[in-house]
Order: C-alpha cells, then structure tokens, then sequence
C-alpha cells in the first residue's frame, strides 16, 4: 500500500492513522488532524494536543506491532482544544510503501 492509496480515509467520519515502529505519523486523516487542531505527519504523540497520554498510547501500538494482532481497545485523550476524548479503537499491522506500519481506526465515543 502507498500513501496515495489512504486519501480516500480522508472522507470518512472517523479517525484512521498511520504510524511507523518509532510512532510518528506517516498518515492522519483530516478528522484526526482536525482533533489534534493540526496536521499529525511526521510526529508522534509526545507533540500532539494528546501528549499527556502519548505514552500509554504509544505502548498500545508497540503491543501491536509486537505482537501482529490486531487489537480493540478504548482510549483515553486528553485535550486543550477539545476537552477529553474516549476513543473506541481497532490498530493492526499493515506495510505502508514498504515499511511495518500500526494502522488505526477509531471513533470517540465521549
């Protein structure tokens, strides 16, 4: 898969990230870029709104990429801009231009 191939998430009401074994952002769509009040690529949590919780966040998607399973979990972010955010999430492993990537999608469900 290319980043190309991504724009159509872009349309979608709901969160959908990319990010590498490191945790920056390859790809964010507008809805994520959006809560994070600005574009997510290239960083990782620890820059986003959501660095509070960027470790726990973080850990989540290293038990994934360890693992090779995807994973439901609910996600707790906290916000300036916003106010908090309870995500219903689902992250799996996926290549993305030739790298292992955790793939996410989710929903705020608070």
């Amino acid at each position: 898969m290319q980043i190309k191939d991504l724009e159509i998430f872009n349309e979608m009401p709901f969160l959908f990230w990319v990010k590498n074994a490191e945790g920056r952002h390859l790809f964010g769509n507008k809805v994520i870029c959006d809560l994070a009040g600005e574009d997510v690529v290239g960083k990782t949590d620890h820059d986003l709104v959501w660095r509070k919780d960027a470790d726990a966040l973080q850990a989540d998607d290293r038990r994934v990429l360890e693992s090779g399973k995807t994973s439901f979990i609910h996600e707790h972010v906290r916000q300036s801009a916003h106010g908090d955010a309870a995500l219903s999430v689902c992250k799996w492993v996926g290549d993305l231009d030739g790298q292992r990537c955790c793939f996410g999608i989710s929903f705020v469900i608070e």
